[in-house]
């Protein structure tokens, strides 16, 4: 499967953050982190092959699919 290295790096739990690029009614471009936990990590079918992606819950409870290569780790005490 498709992000099989990635997956050995995450488990469910870890507080992670990734980027989204954001475009506006002028098509100019702003880039926003967003933070949460993860709560499950599952394979998906994307054009008959199975990728690795993250449901990850963000910071005030909405959850959002996200592929494994797109997050990282953030360290906390």
């Amino acid at each position: 499967m498709l992000g099989e290295l990635y997956k050995k790096k995450f488990k469910v739990g870890q507080y992670v953050e990734w980027r989204k690029i954001c475009r506006n009614e002028n098509y100019e471009e702003s880039i926003k982190t967003y933070q949460g936990i993860i709560i499950n990590l599952r394979p998906v079918d994307v054009g008959g092959r199975s990728v690795w992606y993250a449901d990850v819950m963000k910071n005030g409870g909405e959850t959002d699919l996200i592929l494994l290569s797109k997050i990282r780790i953030i360290e906390t005490n």
